[in-house]
């Protein structure tokens, strides 16, 4: 028999399950904490136990974003022995996502606006930063300019500016503030300046 801990996870599982059925299916507006009760056969209380709908939102979204990106870094190491096409295999892809969604991606930010714990996702962000860092050669350029520096690597510094300049281009798309084109352009100019000095290190790996 589990114990009552284990319970506990196991129904915070199916709830956590049943808002991200909806939350899918429905989007976040139109998804209420009753729905979700039923569709995991809970109760409202408990359905709140386990997180307001903004919290079940940022975990199903956070969570379901994570699993997808390390799926696309994973096949995007094999797609080119370019460092520039393989990053772009990844970003470009979400970028395109981002495209095709700018309403939710709109809600979740006003949600990660309003929430004041962001613990768990920071170590989902440094998870699929480390797997973005591994699209790098592993050894780093020998140029001065590039030596390691306070932000660790040049390879880890140039992975993190890319998220960040996507980070910001979600950002601009999902407040409609510049169109499609012009995202699809800064994120391959930002990619291109950012992996050219790694090019000679990625075909020899």
């Amino acid at each position: 028999m589990g114990t009552r801990a284990e319970s506990r996870q196991q129904t915070a599982a199916r709830v956590v399950a049943a808002a991200s059925r909806l939350f899918s299916q429905q989007g976040y507006r139109p998804t209420t904490v009753p729905q979700i009760a039923v569709e995991a056969g809970v109760s409202v209380g408990t359905v709140a136990s386990v997180g307001s709908k903004d919290a079940l939102f940022l975990r199903s979204w956070e969570e379901s974003s994570t699993a997808a990106s390390l799926a696309l870094i994973a096949e995007a190491a094999t797609a080119s022995d370019s460092v520039t096409e393989r990053v772009w295999t990844y970003i470009g892809h979400m970028v395109e996502a981002t495209i095709a969604a700018p309403d939710a991606v709109r809600d979740y930010f006003v949600a990660y606006l309003r929430a004041s714990d962001h613990a768990a996702n920071l170590g989902r962000l440094n998870e699929v930063g480390a797997a973005l860092r591994g699209l790098f050669p592993d050894e780093p350029p020998e140029e001065d300019s590039l030596a390691k520096g306070p932000f660790g690597s040049p390879a880890e510094l140039a992975s993190w500016t890319i998220w960040l300049a996507f980070s910001a281009v979600c950002f601009g798309l999902a407040a409609s503030s510049y169109p499609p084109e012009d995202a699809r352009a800064l994120m391959r100019a930002v990619v291109e300046s950012q992996c050219a000095p790694f090019e000679k290190q990625g075909a020899d790996r």
